[in-house]
């Protein structure tokens, strides 16, 4: 199978002067290809260098990209894996709502990347604010129109700078969205554009610094190879936010994900189990090392797992 690939410089300084870091095989893929990450002697960004071209990434999130699949994909245990995206977004909108100045029904929130747009839905319902989704694609909302109209989403396919969104946001929120970006200061910067003054950015992204990348190294789910184009440190992630005018007011070494999760994805790829298909007979191994894990998740504020989290003002 031929990938269409291409160089890059570092997507944070311009440089093309990166060390050799890691080689990461396809993740949630039938593809045996390899891609290669450096580290940006310059910066410290790591990131994918060659990369698949931006004009071929859409073929790597097909019809049965798990993220996209939701529940679905969990068979008869579908109703469980619903009440954990349940308690993700209600963790998601605990931190909106103590982040972000008074959100009221008359302010304006815009997801980027939001995929299956729950977080919009749950906060809508929490603070009755008017909620904007953007995505690549279509496939995290298609199945049931309805229901997304309940909650009076507006829900747009494209790339954010493709597609044509009014100013004046309130809230604007990146659910591990940026490390796919093919342009993140590109991003960063229009959508400070993008945010009235004295809105509030928040990032979530996968943490390089953390305890599941160094015991899984390769297969970090964090990698993601070949649709993450970045992976952000502490440092580099307040840095891309203070390169686009952003005044950065918190970071934290966890975030609304389950370290868990990304946990598990990355013992999947160690073991070369695919995830396409029906994943419920791995349900009860997955809901046994959830508990399992518990006591260690409780520590992350301490501990990096995999996930963090940074908050940001438009001054």
């Amino acid at each position: 199978m031929h990938i269409d690939t291409e160089t890059t410089a570092c997507l944070l300084c311009g440089s093309d002067n990166g060390d050799d870091l890691v080689r990461s095989a396809a993740q949630m893929s039938s593809s045996t290809a390899w891609f290669r990450f450096v580290r940006c002697r310059l910066c410290g960004l790591v990131y994918l260098n060659p990369r698949v071209a931006e004009r071929a990434i859409d073929a790597w999130y097909g019809p049965e990209y798990l993220p996209h699949r939701g529940e679905s994909a969990w068979g008869r245990y579908a109703r469980f894996a619903a009440e954990g995206q349940r308690r993700t977004d209600r963790a998601r909108v605990r931190v909106a709502l103590g982040d972000a100045d008074g959100l009221s029904p008359g302010s304006r929130v815009l997801d980027v990347g939001c995929g299956r747009p729950t977080f919009l839905e749950a906060l809508h319902d929490a603070a009755g604010v008017s909620g904007t989704g953007v995505d690549v694609s279509d496939a995290g909302w298609r199945d049931d129109p309805a229901r997304w109209r309940r909650s009076k989403l507006e829900l747009v396919v494209g790339r954010i700078e493709d597609v044509e969104l009014s100013s004046g946001y309130d809230l604007i929120t990146l659910w591990h969205a940026l490390e796919h970006d093919y342009r993140p200061l590109a991003t960063l910067t229009r959508l400070r554009a993008m945010a009235r003054p004295g809105a509030t950015l928040i990032v979530e992204v996968p943490d390089y610094d953390s305890l599941t990348r160094r015991l899984q190294g390769p297969n970090w789910a964090g990698y993601h190879t070949p649709r993450h184009t970045a992976v952000y440190t502490a440092a580099t992630l307040g840095d891309a936010l203070g390169r686009t005018g952003w005044r950065v007011v918190r970071q934290r070494r966890r975030g609304t994900l389950d370290p868990f999760v990304v946990y598990w994805l990355g013992r999947q790829e160690q073991l070369r189990r695919s995830l396409d298909g029906t994943l419920e007979s791995r349900f009860p191994a997955f809901m046994l090392g959830k508990v399992l894990t518990l006591p260690l998740v409780l520590t992350q504020r301490w501990l990096p797992l995999g996930v963090q989290l940074a908050v940001a003002r438009a001054e």
